[in-house]
């Protein structure tokens, strides 16, 4: 079963998001912000198990861009996104 969290939004109204998509939502962002903060380009291509060149370059500007895009909603916001994206796979997995 999945509980609602106790956290409040930016209008005083209880928050919709699951618990758990919370906590989801609040590690992959901070995860991936404080690999961002840690790694360069050779650190990512390792990583990654990608040679340096044209691809791996595209791939870098990529998780540059995710990682800024990241910082500018909350883990709130970014929970209710990834229920929507579970409640949508269910439904349309129930369709089939």
């Amino acid at each position: 079963m999945t509980e609602l969290g106790s956290i409040y939004n930016h209008n005083g109204q209880p928050s919709t998001a699951t618990i758990q998509s919370r906590q989801i939502a609040e590690k992959f962002a901070n995860g991936i912000a404080e690999f961002n903060w840690k790694v360069d380009y050779f650190k990512f291509c390792e990583l990654l198990e990608l040679e340096p060149g044209e691809y791996a370059d595209e791939q870098y500007q990529y998780f540059q861009q995710l990682a800024e895009s990241l910082t500018r909603f909350n883990a709130e916001s970014l929970a209710k996104m990834i229920d929507a994206g579970i409640k949508n796979k269910l439904l349309s997995s129930l369709r089939s």
